[in-house]
């Protein structure tokens, strides 16, 4: 009697062996055809694009041939030759930049009245070529019509580009006066440029047994293609082996097998997951449940792979959220913990740790940051006057009014303890410090609260100091946060002695260190 794990192995033995034939059979019927006749058409098109560049290339030579010949100067060379004419508008310049090999010129009787043959090598114009008279002598006066023409020919059994033109009046006038015929050579040079220009490896070969035209489409997928520029005559000129790059598509592919290994692994797949699919889970989130338990910290349980089973979902699902919200109720319990609850601003347990971050910074870094100590004038009289509920809404009303004063995530504006305030600002330097302590001044004046019992003003007022680290760095690890807090407090204490409703500063710079006898600057609005 089978066992179900052997059961289970002997139906995907099966399942696999029935896959894969049926993926060969899907290829070759359906996607490997498809494939054949994508590359032949890739390879047609090659075979096109190689025709339309040797089109261009005698588009081009018929083009300079009957540039030439429809010349007034070359009609009238006909008429009367003149070496100086030859001399001229047939230099070594002239075959290059043309890419010539040879010019040959007939009067209207057929006969030659100069030829002209390049050697690229010596740079060298010769003249009164024999290869190019043997060709003509040879029977191929049946190329000389009354309208341009282009051919492929062997001349001294190399291949050649023919542009054929008939000599007239510049404006195409007058009688025939006889043939201009301008010669390129076939060679590596100008298969390396239809290379380049295509983007198809070509190699020049020997004339094939059976030469094929240029023209002629392929039948079927190969990796190269054998082709010849044919003669009028329909004879081999120049042969050439085209490397298609689009090659035969191979039916067995590494994507082949690769899906097929992919698909195989359906049944060891299944196995798995009927033998994991409870117990994975379960064992992961029991471990991360003791890790919470050892650590003392709420963590969400997180998978690396989906969970498949409904409650196991659900009930992840519902752990998580009750993390979140635990999670949600201590960021409160902490902001709590650093906001004071009448003014709703930073505490001095948030102000504590605010001003020993930012100490750390100005050690580290060059800034200029400034510590003001902020005292309601008179608040005593305040609040025995109007009462604390009025005392508590005029606190209010300062803090959220001082809080303003700090701009930048960095900054903290902070109840620091009864009717006092602190502030910690970044100042640049003078012109900003003045529009800080205007700003401040302004943001309580306001206010408008009325304060009849003041001995400085009818409405409520602040003094404050101000210590003021300039460029700060290196240096202050001379000295300590708490020194920089009793600087502002002596300022504070300073601006209350000078009458109070004013503000008094404390610079502290690596000249103007802080001492117990500063030198203080009053600041008046």
């Amino acid at each position: 009697m089978l066992s179900i794990r052997q059961l289970f192995l002997f139906l995907s033995v099966i399942f696999i062996a029935l896959l894969f034939v049926g993926l060969l059979l899907v290829r070759w019927f359906w996607f490997y055809p498809a494939e054949l006749d994508v590359a032949l058409k890739t390879q047609r098109n090659e075979i096109l694009s190689l025709n339309s560049v040797l089109n261009l290339q005698r588009e081009n030579l018929e083009a300079f041939a009957v540039d030439y010949a429809y010349w007034d100067d070359t009609w009238n060379y006909s008429q009367v030759p003149d070496s100086k004419f030859t001399d001229t508008n047939f230099t070594d310049t002239t075959f290059t930049s043309l890419k010539l090999s040879g010019v040959l010129m007939l009067n209207a009787q057929r006969e030659p009245l100069f030829n002209l043959e390049y050697n690229d090598q010596k740079s060298l114009v010769k003249a009164d070529s024999g290869h190019l008279l043997r060709w003509l002598k040879n029977g191929h006066n049946e190329y000389l019509q009354n309208h341009p023409a282009t051919l492929f020919q062997r001349i001294n059994d190399q291949p050649h580009l023919l542009a054929l033109s008939p000599i007239m009046h510049s404006d195409s006038s007058g009688p025939q006066q006889g043939w201009l015929i301008f010669f390129q050579h076939l060679d590596d040079d100008l298969l390396e440029t239809w290379s380049r220009i295509t983007r198809i490896p070509l190699l020049q070969i020997d004339v094939p047994s059976d030469p094929i035209n240029l023209l002629t489409p392929p039948l079927q997928v190969s990796p190269s293609n054998d082709r010849c520029l044919i003669s009028p005559d329909e004879q081999p000129v120049f042969c050439f082996r085209i490397y298609h790059q689009q090659a035969i598509p191979n039916f067995l592919t590494s994507t082949v097998l690769t899906t097929f290994l992919l698909i195989a692994l359906i049944p060891t797949g299944i196995f798995l997951i009927l033998v994991h699919l409870l117990i994975t889970p379960i064992r992961k989130a029991t471990e991360l449940l003791q890790l919470n338990n050892r650590d003392g910290m709420l963590r969400p349980v997180l998978f690396t792979t989906p969970i498949r089973i409904r409650e196991l979902r659900q009930l992840r699902d519902t752990y998580n959220q009750l993390v979140h919200t635990a999670r949600q109720q201590q960021a409160r319990l902490e902001q709590l913990s650093n906001t004071d609850r009448l003014t709703n601003i930073p505490n001095r347990r948030a102000f504590d740790e605010a001003l020993e971050s930012t100490w750390r910074r100005l050690q580290r870094h060059t800034q200029s940051a400034a510590l003001i100590l902020v005292d309601i004038d008179y608040f005593k009289r305040f609040n025995d006057h109007y009462g604390h509920q009025a005392g508590d809404d005029a606190l209010h009303r300062v803090a959220q009014a001082l809080k303003g004063c700090a701009k930048r995530t960095d900054e903290m504006a902070a109840r620091f303890g009864g009717e006092e305030f602190a502030l910690i600002l970044y100042i640049d330097d003078a012109n900003n410090l003045d529009a800080v302590r205007h700003r401040i001044s302004e943001s309580i004046r306001a206010l408008d609260i009325h304060h009849n019992h003041s001995s400085v003003s009818k409405q409520l007022t602040i003094s404050f100091g101000i210590a003021w680290i300039r460029e700060s760095g290196p240096w202050l690890e001379n000295m300590t946060k708490e020194e920089w807090l009793r600087a502002a407090d002596s300022a504070l204490y300073e601006a209350k002695a000078s009458g109070r409703n004013c503000n008094m500063l404390q610079m502290i710079s690596p000249d103007i260190p802080f001492t117990e006898s500063p030198v203080w600057q009053q600041l008046h609005d």
